[in-house]
């Protein structure tokens, strides 16, 4: 069975007196202690043996402790290395100057063995821990689902993972060294959309997150890059779906409306003519015989009240259908809307308008009216409001109605968590159209439905 190697420990010392001690100390403990009596001498052996942890004396001849610890914090290599400096300065700017260069530890000469093993021993556990979870971390990198490109500061990419190559067609060997521009030109990523070029040209669309990182190799620029052509897919699938959804709604609206423009003459004209004759002929039935019998007399006459009752039923049956108001125009239709909810409900509806008059197609007249009737029906029921404002101008290429009450409100976020049919309804007729529907509330102020048809801007007529 392999045994685990023991760590490797770099004394720095221009004493051989003081090089001894150190191997006294640490070679029983377990460690192998490799040896260098001057700075270039260490800085040399650094880089060969990259030992596990370095023991670095400060006053020697030559290049001195802290400038060795400079130029190993310097070199990509060797930065990373653990340095302890062990010296007889132990005053506070020589150790202040120590931490600064970037040394884990500072021991005083003369040393204290159990010291020098305490330190030694922890920080080897803590730069196998850092190593560890820098292990665990570029394993991470590796297998994770998205690519990853690490850059330095001039774009030239040092490192990717193994999606990175699947993605962009590359190996490791191909790509490091290189522009980062071969994979996400500026040209393609100066839009709104970022795109990136694979190692055959083909282009494909990326979320790219980039993000500064800090490495013993230096700062590096991380970029994550996903490949969204499948989202993309997906996503104009949906506008596409909704859209075809959104015409499929405006085209059962409108044939309802059709549907029901056809049942309200149809009714109107035989129901309605029907009872109307009805009617007559027991007026003339009253006419002829009431004075001659009494007791017929008041049969008919309780006979015609219930015609009188039946034909006001198919009038509003018919108002409702089709309203017979919108045959004279929108404002009209508006105003008679708003008059019949005054009288309906004794809450007051005031219609404002500076509009002469609106010349709009049949279809957005009705949405326009079926919103502003929805809406009212939504104040009776649920507002316990006293006072309601309609508005009707033109917003620029636009016409707005805007239905206003002083009822108690509600929190739009609340509703929106609840399924509301009646809303969603009103909002896909407006959508339908080409136009938008707003509707801002709060607890105890009312709300506000904000409804924007536009016109056709060459006309002034809406589109059709």
């Amino acid at each position: 069975m392999m045994q685990p190697s023991r760590p490797v420990v770099l004394v720095v010392d221009d004493g051989p007196k003081n090089i001894k001690l150190m191997e006294g100390i640490l070679v029983p403990a377990g460690y192998t202690v490799i040896s260098a009596n001057n700075g270039a001498m260490a800085l040399q052996m650094s880089q060969d043996a990259l030992p596990d942890l370095i023991l670095l004396d400060v006053m020697m001849p030559g290049m001195d402790g802290f400038t060795v610890c400079q130029q190993l914090k310097d070199n990509e290599k060797t930065r990373h290395l653990p340095v302890i400096f062990v010296t007889a300065r132990d005053d506070m700017e020589a150790e202040t100057r120590c931490f600064a260069l970037g040394a884990v530890d500072f021991i005083a000469k003369p040393v204290n063995m159990p010291v020098v093993l305490a330190r030694v021993k922890m920080h080897l556990a803590m730069e196998r821990q850092r190593r560890g979870l820098e292990g665990m971390f570029e394993d991470v990198i590796e297998f994770a689902p998205d690519a990853f490109v690490l850059c330095d500061n001039q774009g030239i990419v040092r490192r990717i993972n193994r999606r990175a190559e699947q993605l962009f067609g590359y190996s490791r060997e191909d790509l490091v060294g290189r522009s980062v521009a071969v994979l996400m030109p500026l040209r393609l990523t100066t839009g709104s959309s970022l795109a990136c070029l694979r190692r055959d040209g083909s282009e494909f669309p990326a979320d790219i997150n980039v993000s500064p990182l800090e490495t013993h190799h230096g700062s590096l620029v991380m970029a994550v890059v996903r490949d969204v052509t499948d989202r993309q897919k997906a996503e104009r699938s949906l506008a596409e779906s909704r859209g075809q959804l959104r015409q499929l709604v405006t085209q059962n609206e409108a044939v309802r409306e059709v549907e029901r423009k056809h049942l309200a003459r149809e009714v109107h004209d035989e129901l309605g003519q029907l009872l109307t004759g009805l009617r007559m002929e027991m007026s003339l039935l009253e006419m002829r015989f009431g004075a001659e019998n009494p007791g017929l007399a008041d049969k008919v006459q309780g006979m015609k009240s219930l015609l009188d009752r039946a034909i006001q039923g198919v009038r509003h049956v018919v108002t409702n259908l089709r309203p017979t108001a919108l045959d004279m125009g929108l404002i009209a239709a508006l105003e008679s809307v708003c008059t019949e909810f005054t009288q309906r409900t004794g809450i007051a509806c005031v219609f404002h308008t500076v509009e002469q008059a609106v010349d709009l197609d049949e279809a957005r007249a009705v949405v326009v009216f079926r919103i502003v009737q929805e809406s009212l029906t939504n104040v009776a029921r649920h507002a316990c409001a006293r006072h309601v404002s309609v508005t009707l101008g033109r917003v620029g290429n636009a016409l707005g109605v805007e239905v206003r009450d002083d009822g108690r409100g509600f929190d739009p976020h609340v509703a929106a968590a609840v399924t509301s049919f009646g809303l969603l309804g009103m909002r896909e007729r407006a959508h339908g159209l080409g136009g938008r529907l707003d509707i801002i509330s709060s607890p105890g102020n009312g709300v506000v439905v904000g409804l924007t048809i536009p016109f056709d801007t060459t006309t002034g007529r809406s589109e059709p």
